[in-house]
């Protein structure tokens, strides 16, 4: 059974490799589709990934429960809550069918990259939440909560275990933002009645998220042997952007995430880290970028205006968008990550991915919520 696994992930990094050198190609000779507007670019990019359960995006060909799971409130908000809710189903059906938390879902195979997916059960919670189908899904919730907390949950609440989250490049585990991840999960649980082995639990996993990975000023990314306190001081936006945009935070503690995280704003967006991970940091696979969780994401972006509006922080909002679309207008297209300069990320055998589902995604959802306000 190991040998079977380990050929089946060769065989992925080896599609996968042989995808990204294409498009790393493809891009440096001819360059990214101009769609002609932002609005042109989300429609075409939305309505085509809706004829396919919502794939990532360019090399990115299968389905990724954590972008999806972002991707949701703007898909709803543009009429694909149906194509959204079959797509969530789906996923629940492969993961079942296998002991394995899938990060990558195809049509003839899924893939755990570079290891099990630690965010991919809350991923899943809140895809569904947003579609409105967590009940009718609540037998395998039940039994995907106990396989969750076995692996990766301390007692302590901290989501602790190893594996892949969104910053797979990262070595250590993403301490923070996985449990962050869980918390918004079981409130959603347990505001819908849905009885797992997380129920109760949601005040735990706060104070584990306050007490051990809380600084002062904002969250550390994880916890370390050699930092300070035990702690990873990096300011890192999956750490402190994803809990803005989840909403599990307090007012005061927003309010320090929010005046901390302007140290890494620049006038193209905000920067994924105050520093790039070390080589030692990173897997292999990513020794050769291991700036690509630095730069700037525009669905980071547009998930910290979304936070931000939401917590009341209006203008920092609309700078930020600003800032953001400033660049990708002048690509008339949804970008994966570009540099602090404003150039798409292509280099060493990389380029960025484009008609980024989750971006185009995430900026329907911010458009979306501030004309409602209107």
């Amino acid at each position: 059974m190991e040998a079977t696994e380990a050929v089946r992930n060769g065989r992925y990094y080896t599609r996968e490799l042989w995808r990204r050198l294409a498009h790393y190609v493809a891009k440096r000779r001819h360059g990214y589709r101009h769609y002609g507007s932002l609005e042109q670019a989300a429609e075409t990019i939305l309505n085509a990934r809706a004829e396919r359960r919502f794939e990532a995006g360019s090399h990115f060909r299968g389905v990724w429960p954590r972008d999806l799971c972002f991707a949701a409130r703007g898909l709803s908000a543009s009429g694909f809550d149906g194509a959204l809710a079959d797509t969530a189903g789906w996923i629940v059906e492969q993961l079942l069918a296998s002991d394995v938390f899938y990060t990558d879902f195809h049509d003839r195979y899924h893939a755990a990259t570079p290891a099990e997916g630690v965010d991919t059960f809350p991923a899943v919670v809140l895809l569904l939440a947003e579609c409105g189908c967590l009940r009718e899904h609540a037998d395998a919730i039940v039994a995907l909560a106990a396989r969750h907390r076995e692996r990766f949950v301390a007692d302590s609440g901290l989501v602790t275990g190893a594996g892949s989250s969104w910053w797979d490049s990262a070595l250590a585990p993403r301490e923070t933002y996985n449990t962050a991840m869980l918390l918004a999960a079981v409130e959603r649980l347990e505001s819908r009645d849905i009885e797992t082995t997380f129920t109760g639990d949601a005040g735990l996993i706060r104070d584990a998220l306050y007490s051990r990975l809380w600084n002062g000023r904002y969250f550390d990314e994880h916890r370390t042997r050699h930092g300070p306190d035990g702690r990873s001081s990096v300011l890192a936006c999956d750490a402190n952007v994803v809990p803005l945009y989840l909403g599990v935070v307090d007012d005061d503690r927003a309010a320090s995430i929010v005046a901390t995280l302007e140290d890494l704003e620049t006038p193209n967006g905000l920067c994924m880290r105050s520093e790039p991970f070390s080589h030692t940091a990173v897997h292999p696979f990513f020794l050769l970028h291991r700036d690509y969780h630095y730069h700037v994401w525009p669905w980071n972006s547009f998930m910290y205006a979304i936070g931000l509006y939401r917590y009341g922080y209006t203008e920092r909002a609309r700078r930020e968008l600003t800032r953001v679309e400033g660049v990708l207008e002048s690509y008339g297209n949804f970008l994966e990550v570009y540099t602090l300069s404003g150039a798409p990320y292509v280099k060493r055998g990389y380029a960025s991915a484009a008609e980024f589902t989750v971006a185009a995604a995430l900026w329907t959802e911010y458009r979306h919520l501030t004309s409602e306000s209107v």
